[in-house]
C-alpha cells in the first residue's frame, strides 16, 4: 500500500523510518516547526484579520522534537555520510553533522565539531565564532577588564582596527584631525563594543544579552568578559550553544528584510551518540523554553542493532505526535506533546541501499523547491534594479529641484510653482521661499510676510471676514549684480500693508495672504508668470489681485495683457511709461506718467537756467534698447518738454550692460556713444544739463563712473529719471562713486529720521517692524520710495476689497469685483482723498475714473556718493507737505500733466 508517493508496506520498514527523518527535516512553506501537517487544513492567509476561528487547531505554534533513536546501529553514518560515493538515503540538500563524540569529550568541544561540519554548507557562524574567539583569550582577562577591551579591539575588524590605524597616522596631519583621529575612533569603538548601541553595537549587543542572560541593566560587554568565570565549564558551554542557535536563528528569519533566510528549505540534522550526554542536557534545557525556536533536528541515538519489534512504525509516531501538537486546546496540552521525546526505533540496515536512494522519488518524495527570489542571482539583480531605480529617482529628484527650483522629493503630481529660466529662478512661490541672490535683510523681510501669511490663516478658522490672496509680482533677482536693495524694500512695503490690515478688527475687515512671483531680474518671463497665475488655484483664500511688477519693458507689457486678459486687476508701484494704462482697463497704478515727470524735468532744468547753473542746452542720454519702453518713452517725452522751453537738445544713446550693440540695420540718427561708462566720458565738459532716462542699476553706476573717470573734479550737470532710485537705494553700491553729486527725481518723499516725527504712520511701522532700516547709512536707508510705493500699491489694493465688505449688500469678493472696486477710487466733490497714501494722495480723477493717480507726487532730490539724499523740492499732492517744500512754479503745470 501507498500513501502519497509513500510506500507503506516496505517489509524492512526501512523506506518509512528514512522518510519520517527526512520529513523532520523539511521545512514548511510558511511559519516553522509543523505547521504544514496533512491532518489539518491550512488556515487562510486573511484568516486573523477576518476573525476566523481556527477550531483549537494551533497551526501557528513553532516546535520542532527531539528525536530519540533506541538503536541506531550504522545509520548516522548513512543519513550523514562522510565519503562522496555514499548512497543518499535522504534528500542531500539537508544540512548535517555527526561529529562521532568520544568519550570523555566536553560540550564546547562538541560543538567546534559541529559547526565545522555545518559549516561545509551553506550556513555561517560569525556570532559563534566570536564568542570562541573570546572564550579562548579568557584565561588572562578573567578580572581585567582592559584586557577584555584590548581583546574586544582585536576582535572588532571594523573600529577596532579604526584605533590602531588612527593612532599611527595621527601625527602627520593637522593637529585638529590629530585630535579628532585620536579621539573619535576610539570613542566610536568603546560605544560598539559595550553592546548598548542599537545598530552600531552588532554582534556585540547579542553577545552582551547572552553574558547577561538578557538583564537590560547589566553592564558593557567588557565588564561582563572580565567577571565571567572560564572555569565555569558549564556557563562556558551555555554561551557558545547560544550563540550557534542565535547565528542558526538569524539564518532562517523569514522577512523582506531577510529574503535568503527563506532559501533555507531544509532544518539542519544534528546526530549525537551517546557519548554526546553533556551537550544534549544543554539542548533538552534550552528547549525547555518553548518561546524560543531553534531550527535544528537533533536525533540522539545508541550504537548497535537489535532484532525489529512488532512496535509502531516511526512514520505513524510522528503522525501521532503532529495530530497531538496541533490540536492541543491548551498552551499546557501543547507543551506536554512537545516536551515529551519523539522515541522510534532504527530498522535493520537492509544489505542493498540502492534502492532507497534519494534520487527515487517513491521513497522520498522532492522536497519544496527554494523560493526563486531567495537566490543570490535574484537577490543580486533585486538590488541591482533597485539601486538602479533609487539613482533613476535621486537623479530625477536632483533635475527636478534644479529645473524647478524645489527642495525635497519629486513626485509626479508634485508642482512647484517655480521654474529655472537660465541662471535666475522665477515663478510662484510662498514668502518662505527665497529667490537667490538674496541677503540677510531680505531673509528678515520674507519672514515677516510668512508669518503674516499664518496669522491670516488661523484668524480664518472660524472667521466670516473676507479671506484673500495678492501677489507681489516683480523683478526679485537680479542678473546685474546688485543687490536688490529696491527690490527687498517693495516687499517690506508690502509686508506693512499687509500687517496693518491683519491687525485690523471687523467683519468687512479682510485678511491678506501674499504671494511673491518673480518675473526675473528684467521682467523677462513676465507673461509666463502671468499665465502661470492663471492655472494657480486656491479655493480658500482665492487670488483677486497682483500688485508690485517692474520695469516697463516689452515683458511687462506682455504680462498686463495676460493678467487683463485672466480678469486679475493690477496695481502697480513704480511703473510709469505712458503707454501702460492702454494696455488693459485692468491695470492701475500708484506713480505719475513719464508724461509728469518729463515737464517736472523741464521746469527745473530752466530754473536751473535762470539761476546761471548751466547754459540752456541738454543732452538726453537713454538706453538703445527697443524692449525697454520706459527709456525710450521718458527720453522721447523729456526731449519734446526740453524742447519747449527753448533748449538746445542733443539726443545719445547707449548699449544698456548686458545688450547687444547696433548692427547693420540700425537706422536711427542719435549719437551712439558705446557703453554707458563711455557715455558718461563723453558728458564731461557739456556746460548744460545733462538728463539720464536708462536704468539705474547697472547702466547709471556705469555711467556716474566714467564721468568720475574724466572729471570727477569737474563734472556736468546730471539729472537722473526716476528708475536712478534703484542705484541710489543701494547705499554700498553709490559709495563707490563718492566724487560725484547729482540731481535725480523720484515720486516718493524721503522720510525723517528715525525718532523723528514721520508724514505718515507707514514710515513708522516700517522702523518698528525693521528695524536694519535705521542704519545709516546702511543696508537699509535707502530713501528712495520703493517701500512706500509698494505699500501705496497693495493699500490701493486692500482698500477696494475693504470697500466691498462695507455695501448694503455684501457683495462676493472676486478678482471682477474687486476691480470695479478700484474704479471707484476718487473723490467727485473734491471734499478729500481716496486714500492718504505714503507718498501721497491717491485720487484716481475726479468725476471720471483714470487708471493713474492725479497730481501724483513728483520730487527732485541730490545726492553724493554715501551721502544722505537731500530732497530739492518736489509738486504734487504731498501729506503734511510745508509750502518751502514745493517748487515756485509748482502751480503753473498744465492740466494734462496733472
Amino acid at each position: 500500500m501507498s500513501h502519497g508517493g509513500i510506500i507503506l508496506d516496505d517489509p524492512a520498514r526501512v523506506g518509512n523510518f528514512i522518510h519520517t527523518i527526512d520529513r523532520l527535516c523539511r521545512r514548511p512553506a510558511r511559519g516553522e516547526g509543523v505547521q504544514d501537517s496533512p491532518h489539518v487544513a491550512r488556515r487562510p492567509l486573511l484568516a486573523r484579520w477576518r476573525g476566523v476561528s481556527d477550531d483549537g487547531q494551533y497551526v501557528d505554534r513553532r516546535g520542532v522534537p527531539l528525536v530519540r533513536l533506541s538503536e541506531a546501529g550504522d545509520w548516522p553514518s548513512i543519513l550523514a555520510p562522510r565519503g562522496k560515493p555514499a548512497t543518499h538515503v535522504i534528500s542531500p540538500g539537508i544540512p548535517r553533522a555527526d561529529p562521532d563524540v568520544q568519550p570523555g569529550e566536553d560540550a564546547p568541544k562538541i560543538l567546534s565539531r559541529v559547526v565545522v561540519a555545518l559549516r561545509s554548507t551553506r550556513l555561517r557562524f560569525p556570532h559563534y565564532r566570536l564568542v570562541a574567539q573570546l572564550m579562548e583569550s579568557l584565561a588572562d582577562s578573567h578580572g581585567k577588564e582592559e584586557r577584555a577591551r584590548r581583546i574586544l579591539r582585536e576582535a572588532d575588524r571594523t573600529w577596532g582596527w579604526g584605533v590602531e590605524t588612527a593612532d599611527k597616522g595621527a601625527e602627520h596631519v593637522p593637529f585638529p584631525v590629530n585630535l579628532l583621529l585620536r579621539l573619535l575612533p576610539g570613542f566610536v569603538h568603546d560605544l560598539r563594543v559595550s553592546g548598548r548601541v542599537p545598530l552600531l553595537s552588532g554582534r556585540f549587543r547579542r553577545l552582551r544579552r547572552v553574558l547577561s542572560q538578557g538583564d537590560s541593566k547589566a553592564p558593557g560587554v567588557p565588564a561582563l568578559l572580565a567577571a565571567f568565570d572560564p572555569a565555569d565549564e558549564g556557563r562556558a558551554a551555555r554561551v557558545l550553544l547560544s550563540a550557534l542557535m542565535d547565528d542558526l536563528h538569524r539564518q532562517y528569519r523569514r522577512s523582506p528584510l531577510h529574503v535568503r533566510g527563506a532559501g533555507h528549505v531544509f532544518y539542519p540534522l544534528l546526530l549525537l551518540n551517546e557519548h554526546a550526554g553533556p551537550l544534549m542536557k544543554l539542548i533538552e534545557e534550552r528547549r525547555a523554553d518553548l518561546g524560543r525556536f531553534d531550527p535544528v533536528v537533533v536525533v540522539s541515538y545508541t550504537p548497535g542493532t537489535v532484532p525489529l519489534e512488532d512496535d509502531e512504525e516511526p512514520l505513524w509516531r510522528l503522525v501521532r505526535w503532529r495530530r497531538e501538537l496541533v490540536t492541543a486546546a491548551e498552551p499546557d496540552a501543547w507543551r506536554q506533546a512537545l516536551m515529551a521525546p519523539l522515541v522510534i526505533t532504527a530498522p535493520p540496515v537492509p544489505p542493498d541501499l540502492t534502492r532507497y536512494d534519494a534520487a527515487e522519488p517513491t521513497w522520498v518524495p522532492p522536497a519544496r523547491v527554494a523560493p526563486w527570489w531567495s537566490t543570490w542571482t535574484a537577490i543580486a539583480l533585486f538590488w541591482m534594479a533597485l539601486a538602479g531605480a533609487v539613482g533613476a529617482y535621486a537623479g530625477q529628484t536632483a533635475a527636478w529641484q534644479r529645473s524647478a527650483c524645489a527642495d525635497g522629493l519629486w513626485t509626479p503630481w508634485t508642482e512647484s510653482g517655480r521654474q529655472l529660466a537660465g541662471t535666475q529662478c522665477v515663478g510662484v512661490a510662498e514668502p518662505d521661499y527665497l529667490f537667490t541672490p538674496g541677503n540677510a535683510e531680505m531673509v528678515r523681510v520674507q519672514a515677516v510676510l510668512q508669518r503674516e501669511n499664518e496669522r491670516a490663516a488661523r484668524l480664518h478658522e472660524g472667521s466670516e471676514r473676507p479671506y484673500v490672496t495678492i501677489v507681489y509680482l516683480a523683478a526679485l533677482t537680479s542678473s546685474d549684480r546688485d543687490t536688490l536693495a529696491a527690490a527687498r524694500e517693495g516687499l517690506a512695503g508690502v509686508a506693512i500693508a499687509q500687517k496693518r490690515q491683519n491687525g485690523s478688527a471687523g467683519p468687512s475687515e479682510p485678511l491678506i495672504r501674499i504671494l511673491l512671483a518673480n518675473a526675473g531680474g528684467r521682467m523677462e518671463h513676465g507673461s509666463r508668470i502671468a499665465r502661470l497665475l492663471l492655472r494657480y488655484r486656491d479655493d480658500e483664500a482665492p487670488i483677486v489681485g497682483v500688485v508690485g511688477l517692474d520695469q516697463s519693458r516689452q515683458e511687462t507689457v506682455a504680462a498686463i495683457q495676460e493678467l487683463g486678459k485672466a480678469g486679475l486687476p493690477m496695481v502697480a508701484s513704480t511703473l510709469s511709461a505712458d503707454r501702460l494704462v492702454s494696455e488693459s482697463p485692468f491695470y492701475f497704478q500708484v506713480a505719475p506718467q513719464n508724461s509728469r515727470q518729463a515737464w517736472m524735468a523741464a521746469a527745473f532744468a530752466d530754473s536751473l537756467v535762470e539761476k546761471g547753473e548751466v547754459k540752456r542746452r541738454a543732452r538726453v542720454y537713454y538706453s538703445h534698447d527697443v524692449t525697454d519702453y520706459y527709456a525710450s518713452n521718458l527720453a522721447s517725452r523729456v526731449v519734446a518738454r526740453l524742447k519747449d522751453r527753448g533748449f538746445a537738445v542733443e539726443r545719445r544713446r547707449f548699449t544698456p550692460v548686458g545688450s547687444a550693440k547696433p548692427g547693420p540695420d540700425d537706422r536711427s540718427e542719435d549719437v551712439y556713444d558705446g557703453e554707458p561708462r563711455d557715455a558718461g566720458v563723453s558728458a564731461c565738459g557739456f556746460e548744460g544739463l545733462v538728463y539720464f532716462a536708462g536704468r539705474g542699476i547697472p547702466d547709471f553706476a556705469e555711467f556716474v563712473k566714467g564721468v568720475a573717470d574724466k572729471c570727477a573734479g569737474s563734472p556736468p550737470t546730471i539729472l537722473g529719471g526716476d528708475d536712478v532710485t534703484r542705484y541710489v537705494a543701494d547705499v554700498r553700491v553709490r559709495s563707490a562713486v563718492s566724487g560725484v553729486g547729482y540731481y535725480y527725481q523720484s515720486f516718493a518723499v524721503a522720510p525723517n529720521k528715525c525718532g523723528q516725527p514721520q508724514r505718515h504712520d507707514f514710515y513708522a511701522d516700517l522702523f518698528a517692524t525693521f528695524p536694519f532700516e535705521c542704519e545709516e547709512p546702511g543696508p537699509g536707508r535707502t530713501l528712495d520710495g520703493h517701500a512706500a510705493l509698494s505699500y501705496d500699491a497693495a493699500e490701493t489694493m486692500i482698500t477696494a476689497i475693504r470697500r466691498l465688505g462695507k455695501e448694503r449688500h455684501r457683495v462676493p469678493v472676486n478678482s471682477y469685483s474687486v476691480w470695479r472696486q478700484l474704479g471707484t477710487l476718487y473723490t467727485p466733490d473734491q471734499s478729500g482723498h481716496a486714500i492718504e497714501g505714503a507718498t501721497g494722495a491717491l485720487d484716481f480723477g475726479a468725476g471720471s475714473p483714470r487708471q493713474y493717480p492725479l497730481d501724483k507726487a513728483v520730487l527732485v532730490l541730490r545726492v553724493k556718493g554715501a551721502e544722505r539724499p537731500t530732497q530739492v523740492g518736489a509738486c504734487g499732492d504731498i501729506t503734511r507737505a510745508a509750502k518751502a517744500e514745493f517748487f515756485p512754479w509748482c502751480g503753473s503745470v498744465p492740466t494734462i500733466y496733472r
